[in-house]
């Protein structure tokens, strides 16, 4: 019985989400991360603009501008960090909702209490972002799901000794958007 309410629940769903809609041409974009802020030791907020700059019959390109917000957030290298960064990227997509993103996160960061060292730790933060996703519709409204996974590194940014731990790390997002 529980199976059948999942696959029930998972059909209704898949009839809602428009997989391979032809999308209108909206120029504008507003979209938040729905997952990381909630995860312990991440808690990091996603606020993006994207603008539409190209597009022709088969694919287009969005430059993607954003907040980047990791307020007050319990570390694992660190006893707590700060970091505010502004978010630049480009997301081209091939197929459908298919796409790539190449982004640059650029802003501040504050480290207190490393957990080997004991210091505190604050500078300019620089990190790479790459991922690859789906833009999946949500039925005929404006609104959007948009999955993506990918990495995120560390070109300038120091919180102290890491004790074996890497600047460079496997991510996953989850994003909700609205077109306009």
């Amino acid at each position: 019985m529980k199976k059948s309410i999942v696959i029930f629940a998972i059909f209704l769903l898949a009839a809602q989400v428009g997989v391979a809609q032809e999308e209108e041409s909206y120029k504008w974009g507003i979209e938040t991360e729905l997952i990381q802020p909630f995860i312990p030791n991440i808690g990091i907020f996603n606020l993006q603009l994207t603008r539409n700059v190209f597009s022709n019959d088969t694919q287009k390109g969005d430059l993607v501008l954003g907040a980047y917000l990791r307020p007050n957030v319990e570390h694992d290298v660190v006893d707590e960090i700060d970091e505010y960064m502004f978010y630049t990227a480009y997301r081209h997509y091939f197929w459908q909702g298919l796409h790539v993103e190449a982004g640059l996160n650029t802003g501040y960061y504050w480290g207190y209490d490393n957990l080997i060292d004991g210091m505190d730790y604050e500078g300019l933060a620089m990190f790479w972002e790459a991922n690859i996703g789906y833009k999946f519709n949500i039925g005929s409204s404006r609104f959007y799901v948009l999955p993506q996974f990918g990495g995120l590194g560390n070109i300038v940014a120091d919180i102290g000794p890491r004790g074996g731990k890497s600047d460079n790390f496997i991510q996953g997002n989850l994003f909700i958007g609205y077109n306009f």
